[in-house]
């Protein structure tokens, strides 16, 4: 708008110079038409014409000063007459600018809401996709969605789900001597490599319990290969731990326990929201990580029927797992060639 001011006030001194033009041709007693063109005219310059408040000024004095300098220079009018008529003008225009100042006021006032809703409305917008963010950061992006959605997050049984606990073997002689911000510095790196292997491999993290990660596949969105998906992630982990061990000050060691079997997932908390898995399937990989050894992973019987075409395993025959009983279980040494 402000960079098409200078040719709109031109456009109406050119209006103001026509009149005059035209006066000019025209006999001495026609100045009375034109004087009250020119008065409309100036009273549009500051209601009609779409001038910010300076320019309207520019023009309405402008085209006074223009006419009343013609009609005194032509010797039209003289004295009280010409007197008369700057009158006129000087009225009209200061009532002009008291128009356009408070139209101008008040454009200002529209420009400054309109932008305020705009502002608001963006702000509303960023933390919209921040709290969206967040939301997903937490929970999977089917029940993320669904809670945005409707509010609810509904539970879910899961048939044949898998889940994968890790743990580290002596991490309490070990954090007993590392001071305290090595060690959440330590288990940040390592669990946010565990997150980058279980987002590649389709593996849901569920969360952490001081060293311990638990994560799981096959929820929420069933899948036929959740086993598969759950002993990957594990393998995956123990190599990475390996390497990192060749290279890191602070060495540490490894579990991992895998088991499948039915699960019930839902969204819990009311202002942090978190999603959780249970149900014995739980208890049991759990057991399967306790009863299991150090860079090694450990599975049930049920999991390893699921995998044994896709994995070399090693039985173990059944080994004790705390309230649970004499337990069949494999370890689990490689990938079998495809």
């Amino acid at each position: 708008m402000r960079i098409h001011q200078p040719y709109i006030l031109s456009g109406a001194w050119l209006i103001a110079v026509a009149n005059i033009s035209i006066s000019s041709l025209m006999p001495h007693s026609s100045h009375q038409l034109v004087s009250i063109a020119l008065f409309i005219h100036t009273v549009n310059v500051y209601t009609m014409i779409r001038l910010l408040f300076p320019w309207a000024c520019y023009a309405g004095w402008g085209t006074a000063v223009m006419f009343l300098g013609y009609l005194g220079y032509s010797e039209i009018l003289c004295g009280s007459e010409l007197a008369g008529y700057a009158s006129i003008f000087i009225v009209t225009n200061l009532f002009g600018m008291i128009v356009a100042y408070q139209m101008d006021q008040s454009a200002r006032r529209e420009f400054l809401a309109l932008r305020d809703v705009a502002v608001e409305r963006e702000r509303s917008e960023r933390e919209h996709e921040r709290s969206e963010r967040l939301l997903h950061n937490i929970l999977p992006v089917e029940l993320a969605e669904e809670l945005s959605r409707t509010g609810v997050a509904r539970p879910a049984k899961h048939d044949s789900a898998t889940i994968l606990f890790t743990d580290f073997s002596g991490f309490t002689q070990v954090a007993s001597a590392m001071p305290a911000d090595r060690m959440v510095a330590e288990l940040n790196e390592i669990f946010g490599a565990f997150d980058d292997i279980c987002d590649e491999l389709r593996v849901e993290k569920i969360k952490t319990i001081g060293d311990a990660y638990m994560a799981a596949a096959g929820l929420p969105k069933p899948c036929s290969d959740h086993a598969q998906r759950c002993v990957r992630a594990g393998l995956r982990m123990l190599d990475y731990l390996a390497e990192r061990n060749r290279k890191a000050a602070f060495k540490w060691s490894l579990r991992v326990g895998v088991h499948s079997g039915p699960v019930v997932t839902g969204v819990v908390g009311k202002r942090k929201y978190a999603f959780d898995v249970w149900g014995d399937t739980v208890n049991i990989a759990s057991r399967m990580e306790g009863a299991g050894e150090a860079g090694r992973v450990n599975v049930s019987a049920y999991t390893y029927d699921l995998i044994r075409t896709e994995f070399e395993c090693e039985y173990r025959g059944k080994v004790d797992a705390k309230g649970k009983g004499q337990i069949d279980m494999y370890f689990v040494n490689s990938s079998l060639p495809q």
